[in-house]
């Protein structure tokens, strides 16, 4: 009985430690858009509609390479950075960018 529960507590607090609140989950995901479009900003700057989704990965998982981040990163489709592009040339501010695509 008492291995049972000590297996529960270890099993339950190391879940708690993986999974993120939905509070904490959000602001993960609108600071890794954050970090994502300003690395963009120069590439898009620089070669415009060019700039390639996988690009966008790519550099997303560069400014913020952790797990928890990755989900973020592999969620900017086609249609988000063509909206991030869009938007960081007309001067468009990172976190209203974000907001825009829902991510803040």
């Amino acid at each position: 009985m008492l291995r049972t529960t000590l297996a529960l507590l270890l099993i339950a607090s190391t879940v708690s430690t993986f999974i993120l609140p939905q509070s904490q989950s959000s602001s993960l995901t609108c600071l890794t858009c954050i970090a994502t479009v300003k690395g963009v900003e120069p590439l898009a700057l620089a070669e415009g509609d060019a700039v390639a989704e996988h690009e966008v990965k790519q550099l997303c998982l560069k400014e913020a390479p952790t797990p928890a981040a990755e989900k973020t990163c592999e969620d900017l489709g086609d249609e988000a950075v063509e909206v991030m592009i869009s938007l960081i040339k007309k001067g468009v501010p990172p976190k209203t960018i974000c907001q825009q695509l829902k991510k803040c």
